[in-house]
């Protein structure tokens, strides 16, 4: 078996009809029978090595077919069914660079370390690469100024607190080890203030000619690999940059592949928009201010006073429940702070500089400047396509602008020019009109799981409506008893961060076993110490209904508190409402379905997993809309019986 290596310096492949590729420029035609033996010896070599499965080998003929007619797919493959082989096999045989784009870090990471290596071990001259967003990586300009005892402060203006500085020394030790540079890698869990001190956004970066250290650059490094590469490994936000970009981000490529496809309707909404807040206006004004004289300083003074005030007239008007638009008081200090800015960034295009310190002083200023003056302009200039819109994180409030409607830029500026395959456990029957794919081809590949003998779905009787006095304590009453029949081993689903922490602080103290909660350790921490555990349970919220997997003896009941519908008042999802004949059915049903699919998701991932999925929602049971939902679930056994679902619990802690 060939050895992958990263660092060959050999061709990409070249393959005639021997390996079962034809290539004759614009031709592709991929051999899916030779497609299939490359997979068996794939799989052959794996650790569990030798297993068939028919849907991934249904799988890799209808990929190979998409690649080979440039027609569009879109693949719902259960899960077990192994995907992500199956889309790699025919994507190294294409003979084309195919772009494979994840929504989550999690599977990016199991396709760079693990799935396109044991491929590429199999085909000659297959090149590998991982490219993320330029601030994913260190940048060792700043990290040089930084070691040099350079004063650093945040973008408001304040110094580094102790323990952000702490981490950057860590971080800058780190990088004398460090191969890629990848921030992602760091062994402890980083503050983002720490991260942002040590790397740059595209708007900041001098550019690999102007920088002391371009040609060493771990960013331009990285292009350099994925312009050589035959698999490039992205996530779907750095795809939907390079399309608001004007294609400008990526290399070329013809193929893209979409893994975990239910969720870039919203990625490509939200990055073909913008957003912009308070907090912008200050960065550039304290970066700015270090570099002028007198009279420029007072303009950069005049837009902090403009900061502080968009930033009280826009909590004011967040707080009154006015999220769609701006209010009259929004819109005139936005035109104030417009115009400063626009003033700030001809100030800085004439400013000179005498040493490359200051160079990237002013490149660091004026990148963003530019770029805050051109979504400011946008704000005021909002499409009827678009929808402007305020959302809250910690004390910032944000202007957001998001694409209601992503399908005809997508059809316009995307799906005309390359192929794209979309894959996920769970597709929403909308997604493809959603998404502009007027003419594609939708599979189905059912997961080679044993549901009905391996997994018992359970809604319980008597059980309170979700609004009713008394469902939360009904709840916590549930998963006690609940997880005293798994005897731990539990994964505890919920919709709202504040329910689920009064939950799991009524429950812990009445269990034997441990309970593990969001936020208490970082994500990876959490899921190593509940895999490594054989009685912990996981109390979680939002990122954890997907791309979790813990197969094995540590998960044996999986509990979801209520149907994962939209809270009511999410301006987004009202403006798609409103363009909607059927709105329930055509936005609001796809997406609880696709999310209470992904959480069950989480029981059953290897053919010898048993358990219990509890739903403790009776309108699963009882609602009109339950049989769209049953659709997209896996085929379990279904019970409202308690004693039913404790005896099934019970037998597997034997």
């Amino acid at each position: 078996m060939q050895s992958f290596d990263p660092d060959d310096e050999s061709l990409d492949v070249v393959a005639d009809n021997d390996d079962g590729i034809q290539l004759d420029d614009d031709v592709v035609t991929i051999d899916a029978e030779r497609a299939l033996e490359l997979l068996d010896a794939i799989t052959h070599d794996l650790p569990e090595g030798g297993e068939s499965r028919q849907g991934q080998r249904d799988m890799v003929r209808a990929v190979a077919s998409a690649l080979s007619r440039r027609r569009h797919h879109v693949i719902e493959a259960g899960t077990g069914v192994g995907k992500s082989l199956a889309y790699l096999v025919p994507a190294v045989m294409s003979g084309h660079r195919v772009v494979i784009a994840t929504a989550t870090k999690n599977l990016q990471d199991q396709l760079a370390k693990k799935d396109a290596p044991q491929v590429a071990a199999h085909v000659k001259g297959v090149r590998v690469a991982v490219l993320k967003g330029k601030q994913n990586y260190l940048c060792k300009n700043r990290a040089q100024s930084a070691g040099a005892g350079a004063q650093l402060s945040l973008d408001d203006g304040t110094d580094v607190p102790k323990g952000v500085a702490d981490q950057m020394r860590r971080i800058l030790r780190w990088s004398n080890d460090t191969v890629s540079g990848d921030l992602d890698e760091l062994p402890f869990e980083v503050d983002p203030r720490a991260r942002r001190s040590l790397s740059v956004t595209p708007q900041e970066c001098l550019g690999r000619a102007k920088c002391p250290q371009g040609q060493n650059c771990f960013a331009e490094l990285a292009k350099d690999r994925a312009n050589e590469s035959s698999i490039l490994i992205v996530n779907a936000h750095l795809y939907a940059a390079h399309l608001a970009s004007g294609s400008m981000l990526l290399p070329a490529h013809e193929f893209v592949v979409f893994d975990e496809a239910h969720e870039i309707l919203d990625i490509f909404a939200t990055l073909l928009g913008t957003s912009l807040n308070a907090a912008r206006l200050r960065a550039l004004a304290m970066g700015a201010r270090s570099l002028f004289g007198d009279e420029d300083k007072e303009r950069a003074d005049q837009l902090l006073s403009s900061a502080d005030r968009l930033a009280s007239d826009l909590l004011a008007q967040y707080e009154r429940n006015e999220l769609k638009g701006l209010d009259e008081t929004c819109e005139l200090e936005l035109a104030r702070a417009s115009g400063l800015v626009a003033s700030l960034v001809e100030s800085l295009r004439g400013l000179e500089t005498t040493s490359p310190d200051s160079e990237f002083r002013k490149v660091r200023a004026l990148g963003p400047a530019i770029h805050l003056a051109n979504d400011l302009d946008r704000v005021s200039k909002v499409k009827d396509s678009e929808l402007l819109f305020l959302s809250r994180r910690d004390r910032e409030v944000d202007v957001e602008i998001s694409l209601v409607d992503v399908g005809p830029r997508l059809r316009d500026e995307l799906w005309s020019h390359v192929t794209a395959v979309l894959s996920s456990a769970t597709i929403p029957d909308t997604l493809p009109r959603d998404l502009g794919l007027d003419d594609c081809v939708i599979e189905h590949f059912e997961s080679p799981f044993d549901y009905p003998s391996h997994a018992l779905l359970y809604v319980p009787e008597n059980f309170p409506e979700r609004n009713e006095p008394g469902a939360e304590a009904a709840i916590t009453e549930e998963l006690v008893e609940l997880i005293t029949a798994a005897g731990g081993r539990t994964l505890a689903l919920f919709t709202n961060r504040a329910v689920m922490q009064r939950v799991a602080a009524a429950v812990a103290p009445r269990l034997d076993t441990e309970v593990l909660v969001q936020g208490t350790l970082s994500r990876d921490r959490l899921i190593e110490e509940f895999r490594d555990s054989a009685e912990a349970s996981l109390f979680a919220v939002t990122s954890f209904w997907q791309g979790v997997d813990v197969p094995g003896h540590s998960l044996s009941l999986v509990t979801i508190d209520r149907l994962p519908f939209r809270v009511p008042g999410d301006p987004l999802a009202e403006a798609r409402r409103e363009r909607s004949e059927r709105p329930f059915y055509e936005v609001d049903l796809p997406r609880a379905t696709m999310l209470l699919a992904q959480g069950v998701g989480r029981l059953i991932r290897t053919s010898s997993d048993r358990g219990v999925v509890a739903v403790l929602d009776t309108r699963l049971a009882t609602a009109s809309y339950r049989s769209a939902m049953f659709k997209k679930l896996p085929p379990m056994r279904r019970t409202r019986n308690k004693v039913e679902a404790h005896a099934f619990l019970a037998d597997l802690r034997q």
